[in-house]
């Protein structure tokens, strides 16, 4: 019998269990409320020029994780990324051997939707167990199913309001905090001549500006920086305007750096309300398998990419076991 499973997240930890489960042989269906895959790790645009405005980087710490990374490497996919950094107003400086997609950061994500179906532009409400299967309702008042499992990887307050009513799995989310950050993209119809590619930490608002031209396989004309807010000063912000934002930050950047004779052609602030995590689950996922309903995330075990990677792998691992 093939299980119809569903993931509710088409982000890392999503795909990563997706891949799992089409491979033992299930029918996978993604549901994702935007209009892309990747999540956090997506790569955006600003008239044609693309931007990395989440995660800026990958880390290749574990095993399992740095196998994927090399095998996306060998395909053109990924690329070693070894920027000189200021840390802090202070100017320490430092060379770190981080990764990125090519030819952005979404194209680490890609090769784990192949073969799976996805759904853009769904944002469920809820999902309800009804005849010992799983059915899914969205803000449209349609609904699908059934299915045999669901794997809900969203960001741990979205996953509270989808299953508040399971108490098994609401109660430890409860634990997680997540932060927003604002991101800022820009561009520049000259080079701006900076000595570091990225600077981190340099005031109590901004904690990363990178030049985003300066990683492999970004090519262009000009000067284009993504610039991310503190999360505290996210936090504090949150409900401001987005041109308002742009604003404040630019205002920051340029005096932080001394770019005040420079003006961009275009810049863009998105808030990321769930980019960061300030207080992880301390578990690798949650499952309840006498419902086979289950969460995965980055949060699950920290903040980077690689662990929404291992939350949904080894979940989706979890998930077959169960339907065995």
């Amino acid at each position: 019998m093939t299980h119809r499973t569903a993931v509710i997240g088409a982000g890392l930890a999503g795909l990563a269990s997706a891949r799992v489960m089409r491979r033992a042989g299930c029918y996978v269906e993604v549901f994702e409320q935007s209009k892309a895959i990747a999540g956090w790790i997506a790569t955006t645009r600003m008239g044609i020029v693309p931007f990395d405005h989440g995660a800026q980087y990958l880390s290749a710490r574990s095993d399992e994780f740095r196998t994927y990374i090399k095998e996306r490497e060998a395909l053109d996919y990924a690329s070693l990324w070894e920027p000189n950094i200021a840390f802090g107003e202070d100017g320490g400086t430092k060379l770190l051997n981080w990764y990125v997609g090519l030819p952005g950061m979404s194209a680490v994500v890609r090769p784990l939707a192949e073969s799976v179906r996805i759904h853009f532009e769904r944002r469920v409400h809820t999902i309800k167990r009804e005849d010992r299967s799983w059915y899914i309702w969205f803000d449209d008042q349609t609904k699908e199913g059934p299915f045999s499992a669901v794997v809900v990887a969203v960001p741990a307050p979205e996953a509270r309001l989808m299953l508040g009513h399971i108490e098994e799995l609401a109660v430890p989310l409860e634990r997680v905090r997540m932060a927003p950050c604002w991101s800022l993209v820009m561009r520049f119809d000259q080079q701006i001549l900076l000595e570091f590619y990225v600077y981190s930490d340099m005031s109590q608002a901004i904690r990363w500006i990178g030049r985003n031209n300066g990683k492999p396989g970004r090519k262009g004309k000009g000067e284009n920086l993504v610039i991310h807010a503190s999360q505290a000063w996210s936090r504090e912000t949150e409900d401001v305007e987005a041109e308002v934002i742009a604003e404040e930050m630019w205002s920051e950047v340029w005096h932080l750096l001394g770019l005040s004779h420079f003006q961009p052609i275009q810049m863009q602030a998105r808030l990321w309300k769930n980019g960061l995590v300030d207080s992880s689950l301390g578990e690798t996922y949650l499952f309840s398998s006498s419902e086979v309903v289950s969460v995965a995330g980055d949060w699950c075990l920290g903040r980077l990419a690689e662990h929404a990677f291992e939350s949904g792998t080894q979940l989706g691992n979890a998930v077959i076991d169960a339907l065995k």
